[in-house]
């Protein structure tokens, strides 16, 4: 008996080759995608028809299927995502992974009995945010990347409510936190969040220092010298070596990155770990040196631990080489010219065979980076102990590093394993057979799936009748014989009981038609049990047609991403005579009915005030912005690294002094409160974006400790801190930050209408247009009204935030330097010259913001007019003159704006031209203007 639980192994398919592979190699589970809304655009995805497909032949082979609905979904999609909701129900799926919160909450209104699992773009990454998928409906949390295994375990032991826990094993791994990376969308319009991300971070850049001006603008500096420049490649995970640790953890599900991987990749990673998982089962398991070998010529980007099991900074980046490299051979060591051989040193007990991939890595001449060159072999090796002979079209350099990026071998053994599978468990069948009167045979079958708690049966008469014999009976023997013959299908006839009275006589062409009907019939019926009731789906139907109404939807735009399915083809609903169904049981107020929006529509104007807040993470910085009349400050405070031991490891990730951590941060907050108080104006302490589950226990103990009214607020930025926030004693207010990614009215009213929740504000996220926004604002103004509604218009907006530290790259007197002159600049500069200002934190992340600075002074009016109540000017990591001159030119664009002069185009245009000198990097409207790309 097993004394280790073994978690659920789930693997990816991009394609339905893939799909196949990885169930026949032996996964518990597979995720896939249809043709939008899925997190890997760039993959060849399912069709609906194929999705049914997969999914049965997942379903009669004992696997679960999840479909990922797991990209931010705008305003207008909502109609089209729960179509999508509803297709994927009825065609059985186990579960649907959702990233945005708005998805999430349609699709508990619409098909409350599909399982959901919080995708890992939903980064949640701490106790407390386990706890509030929990609470709020999910069966399963995919964690973040960074949690380690202890934090999981901590995790598990502090959370009440049953919730599966689900980590990446294997794959790629993306340099930022999951669902906060907007790196790709700022640069090219391409989002990660939409599932186009570009990879920006395979990409080269040199890291910059220098100096800044009295405004945080980069004036001049130097590129720091470096020996490698892909600055935030990662490596590949790869846990398997770690997978009896794993074992002991309660972790309930593995999963495999790749849907972007083809079919081999797919089956030889997913049966390394298949083979090894059941070993651990047994108390059999050690590593293979072999297993590792394929893994690593399947793919791989250099392997790592990853955060899950410890890494260290250097172990997790890949900075030299962002591409494949496969299974490290040898070295080129000789040329025998007479022979045309090269000869190579190997190291490895894998010998290249024909048709493998072949690498050869050149030493670097003059500086340059390192020569390509690589080759298929087309005659298997000459190998005589550790020496190799190749037989190649051209020399290459002696000293020359040699890899195995391709095995043909592996290849043949996947494309075999999709076209001809060996099945690990059939599904036994047993078969009674009698005969009427008539000498009808009637048949009753017993299938015995072993993922099914009870048996599935079925009773059905043939549709002929045997004869008489006349010369040739059909003996007992033959009859069986053929209704045996299953080869091919999921099934195997364990025993036939036949009541054969004998003699009788039929075509050999009706016992194999009468054994195609009852493999037929056993599997429609053992599918059936994994599909919803025809009930549930007819109420999801209803459902779906009511809230497609209120959503004031035109039959033309949903038949634009949908075919007509069969399961949706039923006779049309009288809505008179079904209950109104809407979300949270209450009427959803349409474009007809909204008085806001008809004033929009009719040309009238709004009168809607609206107001400047700011970020601020320092006290000269925050009491410039006072002095300028700002009425609401949101006060990160900037704890400086501690550089006493001169080095990058001396930070508060490893010297774990969050209490004097904390009672700095306590006096910066107590002063900060002081200040504000005397000007009027309101303080919100500004939470980073990704808290720990260190960070959440100091700062709700500071909270806790502070005098009632110090602070009006608090802003967090994650679900995590939401449920710290809702779950303390402290009475504050809340305040939601971009990094929510709210993209939709459905997210918002989730955040906003429970009864526990004290939101006072929320900020729309930056990847949205402004056609996007006016309706996203507007349908919010209809539902929650009393929410203030917020939207950044300058600074160098946050792009990515990663656990990575940057500073491991630089020499410690360098990183002395940056923390000890506050005019010290730190970037990486891409290929096109273009600047990304880099920044540390206490805890040792990397924060990388955009390049050219956010600019929307000239959009003032047009956002006034949507109705948003405050516009926030974020002077984070800037001088203190940066937030006066900020606050007095956006307040001089208020007052323009409201006085709605003549000139009113031309008096803000002059202002921008002002913004635009000493904003860093240039200015941009960003994706206020373009919007992401969608061209799915």
């Amino acid at each position: 008996m097993s004394l280790n639980h073994i978690p659920e192994l789930l693997a990816p398919a991009g394609s339905i080759e893939s799909f196949k592979a990885a169930v026949n190699a032996g996964a518990d589970a597979v995720y896939i995608s249809g043709k939008r809304f899925g997190a890997r655009q760039f993959a060849r995805n399912f069709s609906q028809d194929e999705m049914e497909q997969a999914i049965e032949y997942a379903h009669l082979r004992g696997v679960k299927v999840y479909v990922t609905v797991n990209t931010l979904v705008k305003e207008s999609e909502l109609p089209l995502v729960a179509r999508n909701l509803l297709e994927i129900y009825s065609s059985g799926a186990d579960a649907i992974i959702v990233q945005d919160l708005g998805v999430a909450r349609l699709a508990k209104q619409l098909v409350p009995h599909l399982d959901l699992h919080c995708s890992t773009q939903m980064t949640i990454h701490n106790p407390q945010g386990v706890n509030w998928a929990a609470e709020n409906g999910f069966k399963r949390v995919v964690l973040a990347r960074e949690m380690s295994l202890e934090d999981i375990e901590k995790t598990a032991r502090q959370i009440p409510h049953k919730i599966e826990l689900e980590v990446f094993a294997h794959g790629a791994i993306c340099y930022s936190y999951s669902g906060q990376c907007l790196l790709s969308s700022f640069i090219g319009g391409r989002s990660g969040n939409r599932g186009m991300c570009a990879q920006p971070c395979r990409k080269q850049y040199q890291l910059i220092t220098g100096k800044t001006d009295e405004y945080g603008k980069y004036q001049e500096g130097r590129e720091i010298p470096l020996k490698d420049h892909y600055l935030l490649s990662t490596k590949d995970l790869a846990i398997y070596p770690h997978l009896d640790r794993i074992s002991k953890a309660p972790v309930d599900s593995i999963k495999i990155e790749g849907r972007m991987r083809p079919p081999e990749y797919v089956a030889n990673v997913v049966n390394v770990y298949r083979e090894a998982l059941d070993s651990i089962a047994q108390g059999q398991w050690k590593v293979r040196e072999e297993d590792v070998s394929k893994l690593k010529m399947s793919f791989n980007r250099g392997t790592t631990k990853g955060w899950l099991m410890g890494a260290s900074y250097q172990s997790m980046m890949g900075r030299n080489n962002p591409g494949n490299r496969g299974l490290y051979l040898g070295k080129v060591v000789n040329y025998d010219k007479k022979n045309g051989r090269t000869i190579l040193k190997i190291k490895t007990k894998v010998n290249p065979e024909k048709g493998d991939g072949i690498l050869f890595k050149q030493p670097a001449k003059g500086g340059k980076s390192d020569n390509l060159w690589g080759t298929i072999l087309e005659h298997s090796p000459e190998v005589k102990r550790d020496d190799l002979s190749l037989k190649l079209r051209k020399k290459v350099e002696i000293g020359s590093n040699v890899y195995i990026t391709r095995r043909k071998s592996l290849i043949d053994w996947a494309n075999h394993l999709v076209s001809n599978p060996q099945l690990p468990h059939q599904i036994p069948l047993d078969l009674q057979m009698d005969w009427n009167t008539k000498m009808v045979p009637l048949i009753r079958v017993t299938a015995s799936p072993f993922w099914l708690d009870n048996n599935v049966e079925i009773e059905f008469k043939a549709d002929f009748a045997m004869e008489k014999a006349i010369k040739r009976p059909l003996s007992h023997e033959t009859i069986i014989k053929q209704l045996k013959k299953t080869g091919g299908t999921p099934f195997i006839i364990r025993n036939i009981f036949l009541n054969y009275p004998g003699d009788l006589f039929t075509p050999i062409g009706n016992l194999n038609q009468l054994r195609r009907q009852i493999l037929q019939k056993i599997q429609d019926k053992i599918l059936k049990t994994k599909k919803p009731s025809t009930k549930d789906i007819e109420s999801a139907r209803i459902i779906f047609s009511q809230l497609t109404k209120e959503m004031n939807l035109e039959e033309s735009i949903l038949e634009e991403s949908s075919r007509e399915k069969n399961s949706l083809k039923k006779e049309p609903i009288d809505l008179k005579k079904e209950p109104i169904i809407t979300l949270k049981n209450k009427p959803m107020v349409t474009l007809k009915d909204d008085p806001i929006i008809n004033q929009t529509v009719s040309g009238e104007k709004i009168s809607q005030s609206i107001n400047l807040a700011i970020y601020a993470d320092g006290i000269p910085s925050l009491e410039a912005a006072l002095q300028a009349g700002c009425g609401r400050i949101y006060f990160q405070p900037k704890i400086e690294v501690n550089t006493e031991g001169k080095s990058p490891q001396a930070c508060l990730k490893h010297s774990h002094d969050y209490k004097a951590y904390f009672n700095r941060m306590d006096l910066l907050i107590r002063e900060a409160a002081t200040l504000c108080q005397d000007y009027g104006s309101d303080l919100v302490w500004k939470w980073p974006d990704i808290t720990s589950r260190m960070f959440i226990a100091g700062a709700t103990h500071l909270l806790n400790n502070l005098p009632q009214k110090s602070i009006s607020g608090v802003m967090f930025g994650g679900t995590g801190a939401l449920w710290a926030l809702q779950n303390n004693s402290y009475p504050v207010n809340l305040h939601g930050s971009g990094s929510l990614n709210i993209w939709n009215h459905l997210t918002a009213d989730q955040l906003i209408s429970p009864p526990e929740s004290s939101l006072k504000s929320i900020t729309l996220s930056p990847e949205l247009s402004r056609e996007e926004l006016k309706k996203v604002v507007l349908k919010i103004q209809s539902i929650v009204p009393h929410c203030e509604l917020e939207f950044m218009v300058q600074g160098n907006l946050e792009a990515l935030v990663s656990e990575d530290c940057l500073l491991q790259v630089m020499g410690d007197e360098m990183f002395v330097e940056k923390f000890n002159d506050p005019h010290q600049f730190l970037g990486i500069k891409d290929i096109k010259n273009r600047i990304f200002p880099v920044e540390i934190d206490a805890e040792c992340r990397t924060h990388i913001s955009n390049s050219v600075e956010l600019c929307l002074l000239d959009h003032i009016p047009s956002l006034q007019d949507m109705g948003f109540s405050q516009l926030v000017i974020d002077s984070r990591n800037k001088p203190v003159d940066y937030a006066l001159t900020m606050l007095s030119t956006y307040q001089k664009a208020l007052e323009l704006t409201s006085q709605q002069g003549s000139q009113l185009g031309k008096k803000l245009n002059s202002l921008k031209k002002k913004v635009k000198k000493i904003s860093n990097g240039g200015i941009t409207s960003g994706n206020f203007l373009r919007g992401v790309n969608d061209d799915y």
